[in-house]
């Protein structure tokens, strides 16, 4: 009997026991929930993760203080062998990694993509681990830490491919690879094996996770965002010049460098010259067969024209030179046929036209041959001698830029604050030449020269459709952007003191002309609380609705030569460049570029003089040595360190000014004896070249 109690006893106290433990475990299990809950955790993966909590199941993070102190012991003793196995085990391990670096609690790693906020990375702390580890200046810490990065991504690639793919959802995840991406060591080309699985990780997620990605770097700072682009482009520099072709490692690095081109596109930290590359942008790229795969989209998935941020102005500019060349070849092509099978049919869009009537003489020709337009160019000046072999052209288009923005032409104003051209608000019917400045734009781009003018950069966003607001007016029009912000920024009564209303006055042809920007305008006056929409409609009035019908007709002549997808490659900063040239005047490099002929070297006496006169002068005295030898006194988008220039002896010492080949770039100097009489000669060339009369 006795035996029996104490059993009953005891049963009794095991059963109290198990009880009192289960409580205890509700009670973490749901203190543990709730406090995943409350953090955005969707209520699924709460459930998970407050399981493993409660029921200590889950990896160990890392302790820092612990680990900073045995990074700190391995310095001294030279012994690294805790810390190695610290890094093997943290590092490896998905769950380990991804508690080790969240801030404030300890959160598991499946959880929702409601909120970017929920990531939590103590970023701080990730870099400082690296840079102690790095900072030991131990290999075998360092290859212990690749090796188990390595050996993570095998596992989170292992494990997509069990479960058929990606989860729609796992910040855990995220953090992962966000985490790996710190790591310093991944510039290094050794350790490119393991940058190419953590790519391949990114770049196979599902559209909601990589958008999630794209939400984070953008709140990443600069020193983040350069790290991990400078990052992908030296793999892919490094990748390009090894292998000579693009495989499956260049497209996953390409892809992750558009997802964060589109974060910076809307956080703004870093240029995009950041995203030009230079193996891209070489010289021996086979950019030909880039822009083959890329009109051929069925048989080919990637084309580094499909991201084109990774190109500079120049290779694109290459790449609209072989869309021009062949849509040029076919008309030539179908041109000749036609002369063989029709009967006698031009294969250029020869250009006969007189000096005097310039403008006329094109709006005619052009509009009788408008399906020649893509022919390649010839110009002929009547009555004077001379083929064509590009000077002309040259001269061509300087000359006719200059009429049609002449102020008198009642075409375009020049602001004299922003040194830029705008389209003049008009009732007179000019879409027929506002159409010709399009077309004009489009046939220099399209036959390979550079114009003399400045439109504001808004222009080339209206070209490409992007929106416009009051910061392109800033640069259009600096004096009434300034008064604007000066409205929006007034502390005072804006009704009593401005005394504006919703109505817009401008003079056209000595008149003056009023519109309203709302209803009954005039009866709507301008106070603190309209004065952003006041702005807002008098801005879009000046940049589109006011010049509506004169930019609709530029456009379409533009777009008559250069619509098409090829144009979507452009920015409108780099579209700026392809039409009026590079801002920047290296002397330098067109020096070091320049070819010697008949009797010259680099290093003859009178080179040297001609270079040390060249160098000291002024930037518009510079302008104008470049128009004398080249026909325009712009500079090509590609520089003047890829602008073909050559000097040639043309006899000794004497009196004779310098002339030139424009349509070869080709300057023929005369052997002087002094500097101060190779400057005289120089200076009185340069500033008598108006006009063509060069050689």
């Amino acid at each position: 009997m006795e035996v029996d109690k104490e059993r009953k006893s005891g049963a009794g106290e095991s059963s109290n026991h198990i009880t009192r433990s289960k409580e205890e475990f509700a009670r973490k299990l749901k203190k543990h929930f709730e406090a995943l809950l409350s953090r955005g955790v969707s209520p699924n993966d709460a459930a998970v993760s407050a399981l493993k909590l409660a029921s200590d199941t889950a990896e160990k993070s890392l302790d820092l203080p612990a680990f900073f102190e045995s990074v700190k012991a391995a310095k001294s003793s030279g012994n690294c062998t805790a810390v190695i196995s610290t890094v093997g085990s943290i590092f490896s391990s998905a769950e380990a990694l991804d508690s080790s670096f969240i801030q404030n609690a300890a959160i598991d790693s499946c959880v929702s993509l409601k909120t970017k906020d929920c990531l939590s990375i103590d970023f701080k702390s990730v870099q400082h681990v690296y840079r102690v580890l790095t900072l030991l200046g131990n290999s075998n810490v360092d290859d212990a830490l690749m090796l188990a990065s390595d050996r993570l991504l095998d596992s989170l690639l292992q494990a997509a491919e069990e479960a058929g793919g990606w989860p729609e959802t796992g910040t855990g995840l995220l953090r992962q690879v966000l985490i790996l991406l710190e790591n310093p060591l991944l510039m290094d080309p050794r350790h490119h094996e393991v940058l190419c699985k953590l790519m391949r990780v990114i770049t196979s997620q599902p559209p909601s996770m990589q958008a999630a990605l794209v939400s984070t770097f953008i709140s990443y700072t600069y020193d983040q965002l350069i790290h991990i682009v400078s990052v992908v482009q030296h793999f892919i520099t490094i990748h390009l010049y090894e292998s000579q072709q693009i495989d499956e490692s260049i497209e996953s690095a390409t892809r992750l460098l558009s997802l964060l081109h589109d974060a910076n596109n809307k956080c703004q930290k870093l240029s995009y010259l950041e995203f030009y590359n230079d193996a891209v942008n070489n010289e021996e790229f086979n950019i030909k067969e880039d822009y083959r795969r890329w009109k051929q989209p069925e048989r080919y998935r990637f084309a580094f024209c499909q991201y084109p941020f990774i190109y500079d102005p120049s290779s694109k500019s290459r790449i609209l030179q072989l869309e021009s060349t062949m849509k040029m070849s076919h008309e030539f092509e179908d041109a000749v046929l036609r002369s063989i099978f029709i009967g006698a049919t031009c294969p250029y869009l020869v250009l006969k036209v007189r000096r005097d009537y310039l403008i006329p003489d094109t709006l005619m020709q052009i509009s009788r041959r408008p399906d020649d337009l893509k022919k390649p160019l010839k110009v002929h000046f009547v009555g004077e001698e001379g083929v064509d072999e590009g000077g002309v052209q040259k001269e061509f288009f300087q000359l006719l830029i200059r009429q049609i923005f002449d102020p008198s032409f009642c075409m375009f104003s020049y602001d004299e604050d922003s040194r830029q051209f705008w389209f003049k608000a008009s009732p007179l019917d000019l879409d027929t030449e506002f159409e010709l400045v399009g077309i004009v734009i489009g046939l220099a781009i399209y036959n390979g020269h550079i114009l003399e003018f400045r439109f504001p950069m808004v222009i080339y966003r209206k070209l490409m459709g992007l929106p416009t607001g009051l910061s392109d007016l800033a640069e259009a029009n600096p004096t009434v952007a300034r008064s604007f912000k000066q409205l929006l920024e007034y502390n005072g009564n804006v009704e009593e003191n401005f005394g504006l209303n919703f109505q817009v006055s401008y003079e056209v042809l000595g008149e003056v002309c009023t519109v309203d920007l709302v209803d009954d305008g005039a009866n709507v006056p301008v106070t603190n609380a309209n004065r952003e929409e006041y702005v807002k409609l008098h801005t879009h009035f000046i940049l589109e609705s006011s010049i509506e019908r004169q930019f609709a007709a530029f456009k379409q002549g533009f777009n008559r030569l250069c619509g098409g997808p090829v144009l979507q490659l452009f920015r409108p900063e780099e579209l700026e460049q392809l039409v009026c040239g590079s801002p920047v005047l290296d002397f330098e490099a067109l020096e070091r570029n320049t070819q010697y002929d008949d009797g010259y070297s680099k290093d003859s006496e009178a080179i040297r003089l001609f270079w040390r006169v060249v160098h000291s002068l002024s930037e518009e005295e510079k302008k104008k040595l470049l128009f004398f030898a080249t026909g325009s006194d712009r500079v090509p988008i590609k520089g003047l360190s890829n602008l073909p220039f050559v000097i040639s002896r043309n006899g000794p010492h004497s009196d004779r000014l310098p002339t030139a080949h424009t349509c070869f770039n080709h300057l023929l100097l005369p052997e002087y004896s002094s500097e101060d009489f190779m400057r005289e000669r120089i200076m009185t060339a340069i500033n008598n070249a108006e006009g063509f009369g060069l050689m």
